[in-house]
């Protein structure tokens, strides 16, 4: 196999790229790294790995299970204390125990199992099978061997139902004789698969793969034909040795009648519930013998009657045996089903198992998984139940087969893939994927290129970051992606990338596996300098910090200080903090102006309006409106303590006008509404506002220079006419001169 792959790396062109750019930044820094050939964790799988350890798992366990967690994020993993609920369940112990009865684990009796027999037992067991050898048992009970990811579903929680498996099942049922069929009550069996697991809290993808299992893809046992008992009857009567197959029957030559067989016509049993023993007669009448027992509990809903007369019935009885002698009984995974050596069922530990079969349990997993990657679920939330032993040799179990035996090997021996890495990373990586530390200075940018070659193909390469969601990186095994992220300095990161092998549902050797751990780069952003200028004035201050310090900018008591205005585009009040990421320049901003004395009138006609007026000195406040996303508004308080109406109170929002004459100055205009002739001799002053809003969201308002001037219409007008240089129009002397002679009148 690695040959195939090495050739195939020779005849590509190194093609993976993987560009991270973790700043939008032009500038390139240092990048430092670290890595091997051997698994190693940072990080959140670092943290993630003591969790394991904490709670009961072994470090051979946890090292797997982590590369498991970082493959699918959403799987949860819990020990199952073997011998710490029970010190004298050993490992040892277990296995002395499992070996003690000779047919309580069988191996099937064709040549490729004959590495798994019994050394010296010869006896043919259940219609075709031998004895096990305890190395055999002990390959198969040690669930260091299986922590991969098809093979760990033989400790798949079944009690865990919540979610919506009905495409799972589908998949599962697809090509047998269960595929769209439909039930006596009308539903299909996937739907009838998922109502009874909800109901029972078990999970439908178990069931049916149980069913599957048990019942074969062609649904041709007699036990579900509804004429078991007359096939019966006819091995009876006929003394029949052998099945059609070739399988021994061995019927007994006395003991019944062919009536009593044939009252098991019309009888099912789905799950092959009891069916067992020596010879096919035994194992058929068995079958039946439960099926005519059926759910006593059902009995009152199905009429009086508990047996399963129907394939519906068959379907749910099979499921509440499962639940109620099994799953309630600390048998809720496949594993301990066959082997029970849960210490808290000490009375049926080691007898009450659901199969003779050794690979029982190993060989419904990988019907599971395989429903579970055709029916691309494999990254939903499941829940595995793992055994740990006291005492247990240091290495795995080994195979007795070493491998030669396809369907009793692990299923990570099944496939093979490689990765040639070249940048910035050189290694070569076979049937393990690429651990590494990357440190990259802030503004920094990585380049990653690697070939990545699996002997199923590769269908797609996806990342997730921190364990967020999948994304596709290519639909094909060569890909030029750029993966932009904004990271705070000193931060660590996880970038995990895996492969989506061609998995293929039709082809046995294409179905061990759906995903595969490409590689995980533990990413650590050091901070680079980064420089503060402040400006005041025409004087400059740098000070160098690291990127991403909290930094406070000076305070000023200045009344006419408006803030801080940065290169950035921020505006920042007097003593407020900043977070630098980049090299930035802070400009102090100040309002100098001043109330202009005097005032003017309107002269487009009666009643007049009032003008008052303050002037800007400094240009360096527009830069605010052109720079920044603050801002900066004034406006102006007229007051006329005096006037007829009583106390006038007005606020208007002032227009800004460059001031002719006065190069980098502006005026500030803020009028009075019409004043009546009532109120020609009140005297009116005035005071001017800033406005500014921070880009932090706080707020300041400046009140401008105190002005004691006060003005009435007839002040305005007085010294209008007596300034003689001042070169007003006829028309504007006449209103002047009206406004003073209609006041006079009244």
């Amino acid at each position: 196999m690695k040959t195939k792959i090495a050739a195939r790396i020779a005849r590509t062109v190194l093609s993976l790229l993987l560009t991270l750019l973790f700043l939008l930044s032009a500038a390139i820094g240092s990048i430092f790294y670290a890595s091997g050939s051997e698994r190693f964790f940072a990080g959140e799988a670092q943290d993630y790995y003591e969790e394991l350890l904490s709670i009961g798992f072994p470090s051979d366990y946890a090292a797997r299970l982590t590369e498991l967690h970082l493959l699918h994020p959403n799987w949860e993993f819990t020990p199952l204390p073997i011998t710490e609920q029970c010190p004298t369940y050993t490992w040892d112990h277990v296995i002395d125990k499992e070996t003690e009865e000779e047919d309580n684990n069988l191996i099937f009796s064709g040549s490729s199992y004959a590495p798994y027999r019994h050394p010296t037992n010869n006896s043919l067991y259940d219609a075709g099978h031998y004895q096990a050898s305890r190395e055999a048992v002990e390959y198969f009970m040690d669930p260091r061997n299986f922590l991969n990811e098809a093979d760990i579903f033989q400790f798949f929680d079944l009690s865990y139902a919540a979610g919506d498996y009905e495409r799972a099942v589908e998949s599962v049922l697809e090509g047998t004789f269960m595929e769209d069929a439909l039930l006596e009550n009308g539903m299909t069996y996937a739907a009838y698969f998922c109502q009874v697991g909800k109901e029972l809290s078990m999970n439908p993808i178990f069931l049916a793969t149980k069913v599957r299992q048990e019942m074969g893809v062609g649904g041709t046992s007699p036990v579900i034909s509804g004429e078991c008992g007359s096939l019966l009857a006819e091995y009876y009567v006929n003394q029949t040795t052998h099945s059609q197959s070739g399988k021994e029957i061995l019927p007994p030559s006395e003991g019944y009648t062919a009536e009593e067989l044939r009252a098991f016509d019309g009888l099912y049993n789905l799950f092959n519930v009891g069916a067992s023993g020596k010879g096919l007669f035994t194992i058929y009448y068995k079958a039946m013998e439960y099926a005519e027992k059926g759910t006593p509990e059902m009995a009152e809903a199905w009429g009086g009657d508990p047996s399963w007369t129907s394939l519906q019935k068959a379907l749910y009885g099979g499921a509440y045996f499962l639940k109620t002698r099994y799953v309630d009984v600390y048998q809720s995974t496949v594993y301990l089903q066959k082997f029970n050596v849960d210490s808290r069922v000490a009375d049926k530990n080691f007898w009450k198992q659901y199969s003779q079969n050794v690979t029982a349990a190993l060989s419904e997993s990988r019907t599971l998984f395989q429903s579970m990657a055709e029916s691309d679920t494999l990254d939903l939330t499941y829940r595995f139940l793992i055994p740990v032993y006291g005492d247990m040799p240091r290495n795995p179990c080994a195979d007795p087969a070493g491998g030669a035996c396809s369907y009793t090997a692990t299923a990570d021996t099944k496939y093979g893939y490689e990765g040639i890495w070249t940048a910035p990373i050189h290694s070569f990586h076979v049937n393990s994927p690429l651990y590494a530390s990357l440190q990259l200075e802030y503004g920094s940018s990585a380049t990653l290129t690697a070939d990545l070659t699996h002997s199923y193909g590769i269908e797609r390469l996806e990342y997730s970051l921190d364990g967020g969601e999948w994304q596709t990186l290519s639909d094909t095994d060569r890909v030029s992606y750029p993966l932009q992220t904004d990271f705070l300095p000193l931060s660590s990161h996880i970038l995990v990338i895996r492969g989506k092998a061609l998995y293929d549902p039709n082809a046995s050797a294409k179905k061990s596996n759906a995903y595969f751990l490409c590689a995980v780069f533990y990413i650590t952003e050091k901070p680079r300098e980064v420089t503060l200028s402040l400006e005041v004035g025409n004087t400059v201050t740098k000070r160098t910090h690291l990127s991403g310090d909290a930094i406070t900018l000076p305070v000023s008591e200045a009344e006419d200080f408006v803030g801080w205005l940065g290169s950035d585009g921020s505006l920042l009040p007097s003593g407020a903090t900043v977070s630098l990421t980049e090299d930035v320049t802070f400009k102090a901003i100040f309002l100098d102006w001043e109330i202009l004395p005097g005032a003017s009138l309107s002269t487009s006609g009666e009643p007049p309006h009032m003008h008052f007026f303050a002037l800007l000195r400094d240009g360096d406040w527009r830069r605010i409106e052109q720079e920044s996303e603050g801002s900066l508004s004034f406006c102006g308080r007229i007051e006329a303590p005096s006037a007829s109406a009583g106390a006038i109170e007005r606020q208007s929002s002032a227009k800004i006008r460059a001031f002719v004459g006065l190069d980098g100055c502006y005026r500030i205009d803020v009028s009075t509404d019409a004043i009546g002739r009532a109120d020609y001799a009140t005297p009116y002053r005035v005071h001017f506002e800033a406005n500014v809003v921070y880009t932090d969201g706080s707020t300041r308002t400046l009140n401008s220079p105190t002005c004691s001037d006060e003005r009435s219409v007839l002040d305005v007008a007085r010294a209008a006419l007596a300034d003689v240089g001042a070169g007003y129009t006829e028309e504007v002397i006449r209103f002047l001169t009206s406004l003073l002679a209609t006041t006079t009148h009244d």
